[in-house]
């Protein structure tokens, strides 16, 4: 006998109703009530369980608690996942690459060279063991976390009623204030936190761009949980300066035409060898319209 979401829910049909209606209003209020959401997650499992045994487990699960939160109100509310970033584009294993590839020059950038400047000092990091595969599954599920809201659902939500560059920057701002340590809010080193936020915006930036340019989620997820992994793991970090936030914000800067750049030739690739010269996979019907169209 098959199942329905109704049923899987466990929600009456009437239920379905009004959560879709309260759900399909202002995409603006809906992007900031998913926000709020995931900010008051973060910050709680971030604040009350720090430096806890049970840290990894409890920030985990509300990484988890965020993504499943999100999907259900892309299920109940646009019901398109693909729209969202919920999608595997073609030559999915060439924009993996460059999404490491981005990663790996990223890191070294930012650790090698003020490290070359103002010196090195030891980093904790983590060693070669199950710790280090549960942190590293902490990390990817936190980032997923991150992206399933900010790019995949804030960005996309606001892209449609204020605009691409609009929308970028307020979803930079939103992602900031969801990075900064709840500390941060309470200090009165304005300039401290000043600097301590720019590194986030100049990172949000960038992953709004990446994702415009993609449209797939499974870029930007690649490329800051694989940077984030990286700086762990590296046993060295550049002594604390202003040169370290500097070159951080100037890597973000110059890495936006390399991976400009780099979609350009796959898209490039696609053209030469498809019909359909972008990133995704065309419907079938879709597909058909075109062949007919350019055999007519």
């Amino acid at each position: 006998m098959g199942m329905n979401a109704d049923s899987i829910l466990f929600l009456p049909p009437d239920n379905h109703l009004l959560v879709e209606k309260m759900l399909r209003g202002s995409p603006i209020i809906r992007c900031l009530g998913i926000f709020a959401l995931a900010f008051v997650i973060r910050q709680a499992t971030a604040t009350f369980f720090s430096n806890t045994s049970y840290e990894t487990d409890v920030v985990s699960l509300g990484s988890f608690g965020i993504i499943l939160i999100t999907v259900l109100v892309i299920r109940f509310s646009d019901r398109d996942f693909r729209e969202h970033g919920f999608l595997l584009p073609k030559r999915a294993s060439r924009l993996f690459g460059v999404s490491l590839l981005l990663a790996f020059v990223f890191v070294l950038v930012v650790i090698f060279v003020p490290g070359s400047v103002s010196g090195f000092e030891a980093s904790p990091g983590v060693a070669i063991s199950w710790d280090l595969l549960f942190s590293a599954g902490s990390i990817i599920l936190a980032v997923f976390a991150a992206e399933v809201v900010f790019r995949g659902y804030v960005q996309t939500g606001l892209e449609k009623a204020l605009g691409s560059y609009v929308s970028i920057a307020l979803v930079s701002v939103l992602f900031t204030l969801y990075m900064l340590p709840i500390t941060a809010y309470f200090t009165a080193d304005f300039a401290g936190m000043f600097g301590l936020a720019l590194p986030f915006l100049a990172e949000s930036l960038f992953l709004c761009f990446f994702f415009s340019e993609t449209k797939t989620l499974m870029c930007t997820i690649a490329f800051a949980a694989t940077a984030t992994i990286l700086e762990t793991i590296t046993p060295l970090e550049p002594t604390a300066s202003d040169y370290t936030t500097l070159v951080t914000l100037l890597c973000y800067v110059f890495l936006v035409p390399i991976m400009q750049m780099f979609i350009a030739e796959v898209k490039e690739q696609n053209a030469r060898t498809d019909i359909v010269p972008d990133l995704y996979e065309e419907d079938q019907i879709d597909t058909e319209m075109r062949l007919a169209n350019r055999f007519e």
